[in-house]
């Protein structure tokens, strides 16, 4: 009854089903509300004020970039240090990172108060700002993976298109694994501005390196929680072993923010604000162990080899990055700013339209592009969900857990 074929051209088209008409429904919903939101300011749709000039729309930018991390993550593992059992995962972590940082663009776009002079930002030369900084890098980041796609939708559509792009390709990717860096870093960098506003807990000289590790390892995880759930919903045979690997890098990662943080805590004197009992450091705690500690006992245990294990780490992971983010933004915040906050629901249901936008253009890319591809498919090619029973696998390959490296 729902379902409604969108033929584009000979090649491409979509699928609408009842989910889908859902997701679009959402979409114009929060489409209307970023329309309302430009021709009536920030003060009719949000509840931002002098305490909190920075509200639900920062705290989702911070965390989409960080999950957007995904793709210079895979990028320097799988192109840069060369490492052959992660490039399968480049495209897909690439799409995923190019549409967070788009998502990124437009609420920037958003949230700025006099969003008509946005174009201030590439002219006014402020090399010494983080922001500038992060919007130049979030800018240039996002020209670099459309060029990058650009050469996947040439493999697919126009084979002269991506050997004049591929010729170019090194330079691009080098360049894209290096610009998220600084990007991470002048997030970490603007909060060191705040001295007397962030609690004690998270401000800290190290403030950029634990954006940027933390990014790096939630990007991991978050590209093998999607792994995950794409390739059981089309049906597509998944490489355990590649996954498990991914995830204790990942963990490798989370083990070295743990002890960077602890180390941190102790030199500054802080772990009596950790363990008073009061609301930062309950927060705190809660960050720690759900998004970091948890994930890397499963990484680092035998429970690893399960497939519904390796969801639950990536998931925590995930989590970690959230729960990271929102104490940034508002917990740590909450005792200078004095009053409390609550998004509006116009802040929270224009974030929860673009992202359904966003997943739509995601599903339409990866049934359209050759992106994703399952364990021994030698050719990329676009995909679409099989009837149940009709899942491509193998004796060998159905044995979950088999040959997962120790």
């Amino acid at each position: 009854m729902f379902d409604y074929n969108l033929r584009i051209n000979k090649k491409a088209c979509f699928r609408f089903t009842l989910t889908r008409w859902i997701l679009l429904l959402l979409a114009v919903f929060g489409i209307f509300i970023m329309v309302y939101r430009l021709l009536n300011g920030l003060g009719d749709t949000t509840h931002l004020s002098n305490e909190w000039p920075w509200g639900f729309w920062i705290y989702a930018d911070l965390v989409l970039s960080a999950l957007g991390a995904c793709g210079f993550a895979v990028g320097i593992l799988g192109h840069v240090l060369h490492i052959k059992q992660f490039k399968p995962l480049g495209r897909r972590a690439l799409l995923m990172s190019f549409f967070c940082y788009v998502l990124v663009f437009l609420v920037l776009f958003i949230e700025i108060g006099r969003w008509d002079n946005f174009y201030w930002f590439f002219v006014s030369f402020a090399w010494t700002s983080p922001l500038y900084e992060v919007a130049i890098c979030i800018t240039l980041y996002l020209i670099l993976q459309f060029l990058e796609l650009v050469e996947v939708w040439g493999d697919r559509y126009k084979p002269w298109v991506k050997i004049i792009v591929g010729f170019f390709m090194p330079v691009i990717v080098l360049i894209a694994s290096i610009l998220p860096f600084g990007q991470e870093a002048a997030y970490g960098a603007i909060y060191l501005a705040m001295p007397t506003k962030l609690n004690v807990i998270w401000y800290s000289q190290y403030l950029p390196w634990a954006c940027l590790i933390t990014s790096f390892s939630g990007g991991l995880c978050f590209v093998a929680l999607e792994y995950r759930l794409v390739n059981r919903h089309y049906r597509k045979v998944s490489d355990d072993r590649m996954i498990v690997n991914l995830l204790r890098i990942a963990g490798a990662v989370i083990i070295l923010y743990l002890v960077l943080k602890i180390i941190d805590l102790s030199v500054r004197g802080a772990w009596g604000e950790v363990f008073s009992g009061g609301m930062e450091g309950n927060m705190f705690l809660l960050e720690t162990i759900v998004g970091f500690v948890v994930p890397a006992v499963i990484i680092f245990s035998p429970w690893i080899k399960k497939g519904s294990m390796q969801l639950i780490a990536a998931l925590c992971g995930v989590a970690g990055i959230l729960l990271n983010r929102f104490n940034f933004v508002f917990t740590g915040m909450a005792d200078y700013a004095g009053v409390p906050y609550s998004p509006s629901w116009m802040e929270i249901w224009l974030v929860i339209g673009l992202t359904c936008l966003i997943i739509l253009c995601y599903l339409f890319a990866i049934e359209n592009l050759p992106i994703i591809r399952g364990k021994n498919e030698k050719h990329n090619d676009t995909v679409s969900r099989p009837p149940i029973g009709q899942i491509r696998t193998s004796k060998k390959d159905s044995q979950q857990g088999q040959g997962i490296s120790q």
